[in-house]
C-alpha cells in the first residue's frame, strides 16, 4: 500500500522513543531514507518500493539505534562544513562545535604559504575542511596517533579533496615533526576520564583515545602545549577547542610556555569553545 513506509518509520520510532531517543520520529525517518536510499520525496510521490530486504535492513538499522549505537555511525555518514565525511566507530564523529575552530583558523590565517598542522586529525574534518576552504597555497599536515583514524581521514581526503593537498602522518601529536609550523590546531580529547560512566551511552561506542583525558580532561592538551615552543615558526599561532571551563586553565598553560594569550571564541551557547595563542617573536615584551 502507499502508505506502508509511513507504517513502518512510526513503529520504528515508538521503539526509539522507548529507548529514551530524543527525536524519536526525526531519527526513524532518516534512518528509512539512508537505509531506502532515497528522498522524502520519492517516498511521498509514491515512487519508493518497498521489499522484504529493505524491511529487513531498516529494521537492523532500528535495532542498532535502539541499542544507543551513535546515528552517524547507522548511516556512515557526518555532515561537517557542508561537506559529507564517512566515519564509523575508529573515529569521533565531528561535532558542530569544531566548526568553530575551523571557521577561526579560516578568518585569521593569511592566504600566503604557511604549513598547518591538524593534531589527533581522527576523520580528517579540520584538515580536510582547512584544504578545501583555505588557500591553495597552505601545506597542510595531519597527525594521529591511530593508524586506523589516519585510514578513515585519508579516505575522506580522497574522496572530498581534487587532489593530495594533506601529507598524513602517524605521530603521537607533534613528535614525528620538526618546525617550523605557522599554525598548530587540535580538537584533542578534553572530556575527563572520571567522568566516562556518566555520559550518554552513545559515547561507550565512540573510540575512548578520541574522548577522554586524566588531569580533568587536561593531560593530552597540556602536552601538546609543552611541545610548541620547539615546533612554532617564530611567529606561529595555535587554536584549540576546550571543553566548558577549560579556558582559564588552559591559557595559563600557554603562558607558562611563553606564549602569548589571544582572544577566545565562544559556541552559540556562549561556551567558550576555542583558545589561541602566539609565539612571542623575537624581543617582544607583553
Amino acid at each position: 500500500m502507499k502508505d506502508d513506509w509511513k507504517v513502518l518509520v512510526r513503529e520504528a520510532a515508538r521503539e526509539l522513543q522507548k529507548a529514551g531517543i530524543d527525536e524519536p520520529y526525526a531519527e526513524a525517518e532518516q534512518l528509512w531514507y539512508q537505509v531506502s536510499g532515497t528522498t522524502m520525496t520519492e517516498w511521498l510521490l509514491d515512487r519508493g518500493k518497498i521489499t522484504q530486504s529493505l524491511v529487513q535492513k531498516y529494521h537492523a538499522a532500528v535495532s542498532r539505534r535502539v541499542k544507543r549505537v551513535p546515528f552517524h555511525y547507522i548511516t556512515g555518514t557526518r555532515e561537517f562544513m557542508g561537506l559529507t565525511f564517512h566515519v564509523d566507530p575508529r573515529v569521533l564523529i565531528p561535532r558542530p562545535e569544531t566548526e568553530h575552530l575551523v571557521e577561526r583558523v579560516l578568518r585569521d590565517a593569511s592566504h600566503e604559504s604557511l604549513t598547518i598542522v591538524d593534531v589527533g586529525t581522527g576523520s580528517g574534518a579540520i584538515a580536510v575542511s582547512l584544504a578545501h576552504f583555505g588557500s591553495p597555497l597552505w601545506q597542510i599536515i595531519a597527525t594521529d596517533v591511530s593508524q586506523e583514524a589516519l585510514h578513515v581521514a585519508k579516505e575522506n581526503a580522497k574522496k572530498i579533496l581534487s587532489h593530495g593537498e594533506i601529507r598524513f602522518v602517524h605521530s603521537d601529536l607533534l613528535s614525528a615533526l620538526t618546525g617550523p609550523i605557522d599554525i598548530v590546531v587540535a580538537n584533542l580529547p578534553y572530556v575527563a576520564d572520571t567522568q566516562a560512566q556518566h555520559l550518554m551511552p552513545e559515547l561507550s561506542y565512540e573510540p575512548d583515545l578520541a574522548l577522554y583525558a586524566s588531569d580533568q580532561g587536561l593531560s593530552i592538551i597540556r602536552r601538546l602545549i609543552e611541545q610548541l615552543p620547539a615546533k612554532l615558526a617564530s611567529s606561529g599561532c595555535v587554536y584549540l577547542e576546550i571543553g566548558q571551563g577549560q579556558a582559564d586553565a588552559v591559557e595559563k598553560m600557554f603562558q607558562a610556555q611563553g606564549l602569548r594569550v589571544l582572544p577566545r571564541t565562544q559556541d552559540l551557547a556562549g561556551i567558550d569553545r576555542v583558545v589561541a595563542a602566539k609565539k612571542r617573536e623575537p624581543g617582544f615584551e607583553a
